[in-house]
């Protein structure tokens, strides 16, 4: 049954690794993959922030970078700043899918992202949309930096509120490759792959992917295929961990009965030896009667001594005749 139950994980487990490795985009969580660092000293964090750029080498695979924040967490953490690059002669879709960061009473952000594309242009904002559309950026030379700003000196107003990011990166590039399909139908260069197409989150310019901008791309659900595997492998050590535990009580528990048992019956058998010595015992000190019929009196009976001679004894027969 153990066995059984060890094969249908391991199957359940390749078959969750298949359909991520399947997975049309890369997760990417900052903290946890060190985008984010540690807040040390200000000089020192400037130093320590990604400048490897992040390449997604493989277009019709897209990247989705997100993080979350809680009253405590994001105050350890510095800004988060890294590149993104795409293959060569392609450009990059960035659309900002999920950001709720901190305003003041003016309206002005506490928190904020800033874009900045191939050209300089930087872009700061602090919310996900802009005219009820998703934000979307484009950069035709495939070249961004994404910077998170968290101001840790201002606490957030509850311990219950939180500060999050989600956005999804998307490789773009010209129209005749096959298998992809434009974005917008007045560039040439905005096309990207097809299976991006329906798949309820949002890679295009005025939700030309999905069918319109009604949909929330929040909610989707996402596959993390940069650790699945791991995951899949320590669940698997866990679940033997727990499997020889078991088996390890199982056998200690059945030993324990054998040593009970043989105890038992050695304690039965003591018990019988001391009573046949307790019989033996009570035989010893009662020794058997002998019957009366057996015994054989060395002397009359007392009554017999003072009785006078028989007449016989006196008159013998012989003696009256003659």
């Amino acid at each position: 049954m153990i066995v059984l139950c060890v094969r249908g994980f391991v199957i359940a487990q390749l078959l969750y690794v298949i359909q991520a490795l399947n997975s049309p985009y890369q997760i990417y969580d900052m903290v946890q993959q060190d985008i984010c660092k540690m807040r040390r000293f200000p000089l020192l964090d400037s130093f320590l922030s990604q400048t490897d750029s992040i390449l997604l080498a493989n277009p019709e695979r897209g990247a989705i970078f997100r993080q979350s924040w809680n009253s405590s967490s994001f105050k350890r953490y510095s800004d988060c700043k890294f590149y993104i690059q795409a293959p060569p002669r392609m450009g990059l879709y960035v659309t900002v899918a999920n950001v709720q960061l901190r305003k003041n009473t003016r309206g002005n952000c506490i928190d904020s992202i800033v874009v900045k594309k191939s050209n300089e242009k930087k872009y700061e904002f602090c919310d996900d949309k802009e005219d009820d559309e998703p934000r979307v950026f484009s950069d035709d030379l495939g070249r961004m930096r994404i910077t998170v700003n968290l101001d840790s000196t201002l606490p957030l107003p509850t311990l219950e509120d939180t500060l999050e990011v989600q956005l999804i990166v998307t490789v773009k590039g010209r129209c005749n490759l096959e298998g992809y399909v434009p974005c917008e139908d007045d560039e040439d260069d905005s096309c990207i792959s097809k299976n991006f197409f329906g798949d309820g989150i949002i890679n295009c310019p005025e939700c030309a992917d999905e069918n319109g901008c009604l949909i929330d791309s929040v909610q989707t659900p996402v596959v993390n295929p940069s650790n699945i595997f791991l995951s899949a492998l320590v669940s698997l050590f866990a679940t033997a961990i727990v499997c020889g535990g078991c088996l390890w009580c199982l056998c200690k528990h059945r030993r324990c009965i054998d040593n009970c048992n043989s105890n038992s019956s050695g304690t039965g058998r003591s018990n019988r030896d001391s009573m046949v010595a307790v019989d033996q015992l009570h035989v010893d000190l009662h020794p058997p009667v002998i019957p009366s019929n057996e015994a054989t009196p060395s002397a009359p009976p007392e009554e017999n001594k003072d009785l006078p001679p028989s007449y016989e004894s006196l008159f013998p027969i012989g003696s009256i005749s003659r």
